[in-house]
C-alpha cells in the first residue's frame, strides 16, 4: 500500500511540474512575439504528457520528474529578472534555442510513450491474473502432489557421487530440443526411482527449469490414483506462468 501512495505521490507531483511548466510556457507567449512558435510547441507537448499523467499512474515517472525538473529550473526567471518585474519592467527573456526545444519535446514525448506502454503492460498484466485466478478456481487439483509440498520435501535425494551416469541421461534428454517427449523410469519397488525423481525435479527447479511435479503415492486420497494428474499439472503451470491461463 506504501508503496501505490508512493507512486501516486510521484505522479501527483509531475503533474503539478507539468502545470507550471505549461504556466510558464503561457507567461512567455504573453510578452514575447519572436519565439512563439517554439513555445507554442513546448507547452502543447508539456500539456500533453500532463493530461497522459492526469489519466494513470505509472511506474516511469522519475524520469519524467528529472525533465521536468530540469525544464523549470531553465523557464524560471533568475533573481534579478524577478526583481525587474517587481518594478514594473518587462524583463522575460526566451532561455532556450530552438534545438533546446526540439531535444527537450523528444525526451517529453518519450516520457508520454513510455508511460503508455507502461499502462498496457499494466493492462495486460491485471488481465492475465484474472484468467489466472478464473481457471485456477476451475481446476481440481491433488494437495501436496508437488515434489518440494509439506508431505515430500524431507523424503530422500540422491547422496552426492551416486546414480551420476542416470541423472546425466536424465539431464542430456532435458536439454535436447529433438528428444523423446517422454523419458521413462522404471524398475521395481524400491529401487530408487522416486528418490532420482525428486532430484532431479529439485536440480531442475533450482535452475528454473521445472514446470510441474506430481508424486503418486499409494493409498493417499487423490494422489493414490490419476484422477487428478492432468489438473494439478496444469495448476502449476499456470501458478509458474500465468500467460497460459487463457489457453487452458
Amino acid at each position: 500500500m506504501a508503496e501505490v501512495l508512493g507512486l501516486a505521490s510521484s505522479v501527483i507531483t509531475v503533474i503539478d511540474l507539468s502545470a507550471k511548466v505549461a504556466s510558464w510556457c503561457s507567461e512567455y507567449y504573453a510578452n514575447i512575439k519572436n519565439a512563439r512558435d517554439d513555445i507554442e510547441r513546448l507547452q502543447r507537448e508539456t500539456q500533453g504528457l500532463k493530461a497522459t499523467l492526469e489519466r494513470s499512474l505509472s511506474g516511469v515517472v522519475k524520469d519524467c520528474k528529472k525533465q521536468l525538473d530540469q525544464l523549470e529550473t531553465k523557464l524560471e526567471p533568475r533573481t534579478t529578472n524577478k526583481l525587474m518585474s517587481h518594478y514594473g519592467m518587462r524583463a522575460l527573456r526566451w532561455p532556450l534555442k530552438s534545438k533546446e526545444v526540439d531535444g527537450i519535446m523528444k525526451k517529453l514525448g518519450n516520457c508520454k510513450h513510455n508511460i503508455s506502454f507502461s499502462l498496457q503492460v499494466d493492462q495486460e498484466v491485471q488481465i492475465l491474473n484474472i484468467h489466472q485466478k478464473i481457471v485456477l478456481d476451475k481446476l481440481r487439483s491433488a494437495n501436496n502432489a508437488e515434489f518440494d509440498s509439506h508431505d515430500e520435501e524431507h523424503n530422500a535425494r540422491c547422496y552426492q557421487g551416486t546414480r551420476v551416469e542416470l541423472l546425466r541421461q536424465i539431464d542430456t534428454w532435458a536439454s535436447n530440443r529433438g528428444s523423446e517427449r517422454i523419458f521413462w523410469l522404471n524398475g521395481m519397488a524400491g529401487t530408487g526411482k522416486s528418490t532420482i525423481s525428486r532430484t532431479v525435479a529439485q536440480t531442475f527447479a533450482n535452475k528454473g527449469d521445472l514446470g510441474a511435479s506430481f508424486f503418486f503415492k499409494r493409498g493417499e486420497g487423490d494422489r493414490g490414483h490419476a484422477g487428478m494428474f492432468i489438473t494439478t499439472i496444469a495448476t502449476q503451470l499456470i501458478q509458474k506462468l500465468p500467460s497460459l491461463a487463457p489457453h487452458v
